[in-house]
């Protein structure tokens, strides 16, 4: 017996900066925690993608410095502090003993950016000549 939801019984909460971290945030949590693949039954981890939405928050954090409620701020300081420590975590017990059930995505190395108009973004550089 299948039950019909309209869209009256899914409420969606409002979207407010809480709501989109908060996604982004969950999305961590499954790529450091695992979801199981349906077809192998395996539990996949993917760090690499972990570390994304991590320096998406940061980066969120970073550019919205100042203009966040003190609630938003510490709710994102927070969230963020417990990724950090859920991603080292992660890490260290992949090295120290790999699951055979589990199938890790596998992590490639962040390439820098390389800035191709050669802009400097130091803007305490001076320069020496004088």
């Amino acid at each position: 017996m299948e039950e019909n939801i309209t869209q009256e019984e899914t409420q969606l909460p409002p979207v407010d900066f809480i709501s989109f971290i908060t996604d982004l945030i969950t999305t961590a949590h499954l790529y450091l925690q695992g979801f199981k693949d349906p077809e192998t039954d395996k539990v996949i981890i993917n760090l690499g993608l972990a570390k994304r939405m991590i320096d998406t928050l940061e980066m969120l954090e970073e550019k919205t410095k100042g203009n966040l409620s003190a609630p938003e701020s510490n709710y994102l300081a927070n969230s963020l502090y417990d990724l950090r420590m859920g991603y080292v975590r992660a890490a260290n017990s992949q090295k120290d003993s790999p699951d055979e059930n589990t199938a890790t995505e596998e992590e490639k190395p962040e390439q820098e950016i390389s800035n191709e108009n050669n802009i400097s973004t130091d803007t305490e550089e001076t320069s020496e000549e004088e």
